[in-house]
């Protein structure tokens, strides 16, 4: 399932409560933050990790943090499969990684 929202920081209320529903062995958490000319990227990119890090520990499944922080948007494409490799394919193997550990290894 897909699920997309408005910006990067609202990203983890929706992890939290699909979390919760018990219907998900992980949540990959995907967006882009660009930075602009003001102090407002950092408060949203620090907002975004250490909100998808509470959604994972308040609703016991993994979220995996797949949110891009970037300069521009040339990097932010370069991340996301272009010369820099392809940080959303990490994610989901991350995603997995923690899926089955969590089922397998800590149930």
């Amino acid at each position: 399932m897909v699920v997309s929202v408005p910006g990067s920081f609202e990203i983890p209320v929706v992890a939290q409560k699909l979390g919760k529903t018990g219907a998900y062995d992980a949540i990959i958490c995907i967006g882009a933050v660009i930075r602009g000319d003001t102090t407002h990227y950092d408060a949203v990119a620090n907002s975004a990790a250490s909100g998808v890090l509470s959604a994972g520990l308040s609703s016991g499944v993994p979220c995996i943090f797949g949110v891009l922080t970037c300069d521009d948007m040339d990097q932010a494409l370069n991340r996301a499969g272009g010369k820099s490799g392809n940080k959303g394919a990490e994610a989901a193997l991350t995603a997995i990684e923690m899926a089955s550990l969590c089922k397998h290894h800590l149930s």
